[in-house]
Parts: structure tokens; sequence; C-alpha cells
């Protein structure tokens, strides 16, 4: 039977769901668990929920899921995310993440057989790290405790960065094309642009005609999706996190395309058609 998910206190939203101290106005739309403003799917609640908001395996709940005609179908996607805190393996690797509503969850592997996982590398699980999981549901384990038993290992990734880093990052990819690293557009002025070393600034004998208005952004040669507006800005950028991001910026892309809102996923028992290994 499908039913809302229980109400437990954790970090807000940045859209505000979740701040019991946010004061609403008449003509201002309350927070809800299932209305998110914030275009970036990692800093989405709906999109990339807590882990208290997601469904449990054996009760699928709302917005995620729905009974109609007979049946319970998965009516749109969802994500988890979480910094890697800690990395134990007894018979079965198990990740300590804390997600962005400060919680911490337990994840166990249950890969199967000897499954060499495409999308992420065992060996990338270390501290600070943050993972992404598609359609997670809880689990309860045998112990007494509740977390996500992952058997799926294409739609998990490890993204070699703090959690924060990846949130900027996407951010980046799905707001109106700019620089990476200074946020510079396309319809910026170039004379206002910070200059590169050894680059002269504009003579007072040349005319603005002369001078091209338009600022064009070049693409990162590797991924070929970090703009940046000059090679300053794409070396520092490199530097601060893209050396880190840019061989698995890929599945970023991937959410970024992705539509949260709809799924083509006809029942509970049918397979999943998304994954990370294309």
């Amino acid at each position: 039977m499908l039913g809302w998910t229980r109400n437990v206190s954790t970090k807000p939203c940045p859209c505000g769901f979740g701040d019991e101290s946010l004061s609403i106005k008449s003509d201002d739309r309350q927070p809800a668990f299932d209305y998110c403003s914030n275009i970036n799917k990692l800093d989405n609640h709906v999109d990339c929920p807590a882990f208290h908001a997601i469904c449990h395996e054996d009760r699928p709940c709302e917005p995620y899921w729905r009974f109609t005609k007979g049946s319970i179908k998965q009516i749109r996607r969802w994500c988890l995310m979480g910094e890697i805190e800690e990395i134990y393996c007894i018979t079965r690797p198990v990740l300590v993440i804390r997600t962005r509503f400060d919680e911490k969850v337990k994840v166990h592997f249950y890969l199967e057989g000897s499954h060499t996982p495409l999308t992420f590398s065992f060996n990338d699980a270390v501290k600070g790290h943050t993972i992404l999981i598609m359609y997670p549901e809880k689990h309860d384990f045998l112990e007494g405790t509740t977390g996500i038993r992952q058997e799926d290992g294409d739609l998990v990734v490890i993204f070699k960065c703090p959690m924060q880093t990846l949130i900027k990052t996407f951010g980046s990819m799905t707001a109106p094309q700019a620089c990476f690293q200074c946020g510079a557009k396309p319809s910026d002025s170039i004379q206002n642009l910070p200059l590169k070393e050894n680059e002269h600034s504009i003579s007072s004998d040349q005319s603005a005609e002369s001078v091209p208005m338009n600022l064009s952004l070049k693409k990162c040669s590797k991924c070929r999706i970090a703009l940046y507006c000059n090679e300053l800005c794409q070396t520092q950028h490199w530097k601060d996190s893209h050396k880190q991001l840019c061989s698995s910026i890929k599945y970023l892309q991937m959410l970024r395309e992705l539509d949260f809102t709809t799924t083509s996923v006809v029942s509970k028992q049918s397979a999943r058609p998304f994954s990370f290994a294309v």
C-alpha cells in the first residue's frame, strides 16, 4: 500500500523544505515534500532526497511510486548522494556515508559473484569522496539496522571529490553557459575580464570597433563538457577540482540529460531502464 514517508527531522533543503523556522508569506508556495524549486538536481530534495525520505523496498511510497490501473508504477526518478566517511569489508564491502541532510547511512554491496562494477572502483571509495546511487531503497538488515542493500553496481558512481564540489560542478553544468571557474558568460565584454599572464591591456589608440565584444568559451579538450574563458581559468579549475572530476563528469552529464520527473518503468517488478554503464 502506498503512503508518504515518515516525517523525520533532518537538515533542511536550500529551497526551505524542512526548515521549521522559515516564514512563509501569503503569496509564496509552502515548501512541500513533492516539490522543490532548485533546478540543480543534486540540490533538489525531491530528485536527490534524504535517506529518511526514500521508500522502503517493501513499501513503495509517493512521490516516486503510484498505484494506478491495478499495479504499482514508478512515476519519477530519484538518487541518493553522500560523502564517504568509513570503509570496511568483512564478507562484503560496506561504505558509511553522510548525506547532504547530515544523515549517516550504511551502504552494503551485494554484487553478484565476482562482478566488477563498470562505473566505479572500490579503490576510489576513500574518505572524502562522494557516492551517488540511482533508485536506492531502504533495507532492514538482520542485525536490526536499516540501510541500503546495493545489488546493481551499474547504478553507482564514486566521484573523487567532496560532495560540495560535486554539487557546485553540477550547478555549473545546469546553469546557462559560463566559465566553470570565474562565471564569465558569452555575453560578457572581453574588456571586463581578468587578463591572462603576459597579456597586455588595450592601448588607448585602439577603437572599440576593433576589439571583439563577445566572449568565446572553450571546452576542456578531455571531457568536452567543462567550459572556460581563458587558459588561466582552466588551469586554476583543473588544480581546484576538475583534475579529480574530468574522467567521471560524463556521469553528471547523463544525470543532466535525464528527466527525473517521469520514467518509462512499467511496474516495480520490471527492470529499470537507466544505467550509468552505457
